[in-house]
């Protein structure tokens, strides 16, 4: 289990409204990842307080784990898998970490990492900055 960053979350589904319907769909499964990774229930998110829920309790398994374990990486992510070329994406876009001039350059790669065009070279691009910037 990880801690939600609630801030990290609004801005993701900030997204949802974007008239591409990739990048909304992306950050929607990066936001429903999100909130799984960290053990929570969407009804736990929207309670007024997060790691409230409003129906039901936590699981006593959930809630004697420690925030962070798990291997938990960055945006609440488990390290037990490598994030998809989307992710890595939006990742490098929201990380605070992530300088303007890096992230001015990704915005010409938006369409071909939506449409699922990237090449094996970009991957790689992506990979080496998400770990520069993000993971590191």
């Amino acid at each position: 289990m990880t801690t939600l960053n609630r801030t990290t979350l609004v801005k993701v589904l900030e997204i949802l409204g974007s008239s591409h319907a990739d990048e909304a769909l992306a950050a929607a499964k990066l936001a429903s990842t999100m909130v799984r990774e960290a053990g929570l229930s969407w009804d736990e998110v929207l309670a007024p307080t997060i790691g409230e829920a409003p129906a039901r309790s936590r699981p006593d398994h959930l809630d004697s784990r420690p925030p962070g374990a798990g291997g938990a990486g960055p945006f609440g992510y488990r390290r037990d898998r490598e994030p998809t070329a989307h992710e890595q994406f939006f990742m490098l876009l929201l990380s605070p970490r992530t300088p303007p001039e890096i992230k001015n350059r990704l915005r010409g790669w938006e369409a071909r990492v939506l449409d699922g065009e990237i090449t094996p070279q970009d991957t790689a691009d992506l990979q080496s900055l998400y770990r520069s910037f993000v993971a590191g």
